[in-house]
């Protein structure tokens, strides 16, 4: 399979934003649910630390969601985001911020929308 194929895929699956500033790491199938693992690409330093001289320093709490099913089962997207410090400072850390969920529940905007309209509550 083509990396354009799995990319094209993975767009069906996971937001815009998820399928552009990370990678695929993991899939794990259940009996009754999928695991998708998202890892952030490490070449997206925050754009406060641009020019400087900047190490990885870790992740942030992973971020789970759910998405539209898939084989009949529920799927999960673990989002694994990167931390950044300044070389020599261990006062502060970064990160990038993204818009992955649905307000007010952890799903992806477009599930999260989906199911607001099934329920009769409008998405915000």
């Amino acid at each position: 399979m083509s990396k354009k194929v799995l990319e094209e895929l993975l767009s069906l699956v996971a937001p815009g934003e998820l399928s552009k500033s990370f990678s695929l790491t993991k899939i794990r199938e259940k009996k009754e649910h999928i695991i998708i693992e998202f890892e952030e690409d490490s070449e997206l330093i925050p754009k406060e630390l641009e020019g400087k001289d900047v190490v990885l320093n870790g992740y942030m709490n992973p971020i789970e969601m759910q998405t539209f099913p898939l084989k009949d089962k529920a799927v999960y997207l673990l989002v694994k985001r990167r931390r950044w410090k300044i070389r020599g400072e261990n006062k502060k850390s970064y990160h990038n911020s993204y818009n992955l969920t649905e307000t007010g529940i952890k799903a992806t905007p477009d599930f999260g929308a989906f199911l607001k309209a099934v329920y009769g509550r409008k998405s915000t």
